[in-house]
């Protein structure tokens, strides 16, 4: 609950328009409004997700004053493509840059000042998901292997049903170009679906 929520008498009628909050972890709309969103607690989960990251707190009072709040120190890295300097230690070398990546783009839409361009909660842990697909498929690579490379390997591809063409017929035959193999013609198959007007 990121501290919002507080004990008291059951029978208490009184509501407070404070805001109450654990500091770090507030939204910034819920500051100015003193509206609870379901998007508030998307914001304070993308702290957690840079907490998680970063290995330090939310807030560090003993830190240089632009580094205090993770939050905006964490975006300011992003920003200026300096966020792999700030991620944990120990982390370093264990993380797939397409996987961290992922992670810290999920974090970046969770913080978003304007609550209506966070993700709902499902997207984060659909996007989550993916981020340690993508880890976990790194780890089944070699490591003098690209991670851009064969990584598709692991996904199964669809069967894709061929659709007829419109395109004119050309005779094998007069298909030889050099270096060309059959394996490539397979690509213009699945794209052949293309050039039907009404294909999707």
């Amino acid at each position: 609950d990121f501290g919002l929520s507080r004990s008291g008498p059951l029978d208490e009628t009184h509501v407070s328009t404070n805001v109450k909050g654990t500091f770090g972890y507030l939204d910034p709309e819920y500051i100015m409004t003193q509206q609870l969103t379901e998007k508030s607690d998307v914001y304070s989960f993308g702290v957690v997700l840079l907490e998680v990251l970063c290995a330090r707190p939310a807030l560090d009072r003993n830190l240089p004053r632009e580094q205090i709040n993770l939050a905006e120190w964490g975006m300011n890295c992003k920003k200026n493509g300096l966020l792999e300097q700030i991620v944990d230690s120990s982390l370093n070398g264990q993380i797939d840059p397409s996987s961290l990546r992922k992670f810290s783009e999920i974090a970046e839409k969770c913080l978003q000042d304007d609550a209506s361009d966070r993700p709902t909660m499902g997207d984060v842990l659909w996007d989550l998901e993916y981020a340690l697909q993508l880890q976990q498929t790194a780890k089944h690579r070699e490591p003098h292997e690209d991670s851009t490379i064969n990584a598709s390997s692991e996904f199964v591809l669809p069967n894709v049903q061929r659709f007829p063409s419109h395109s004119s017929t050309v005779n094998q035959d007069d298909m030889t170009f050099s270096g060309v193999d059959e394996s490539d013609t397979a690509g213009n198959e699945v794209f052949s679906q293309l050039k039907i007007g009404d294909a999707r």
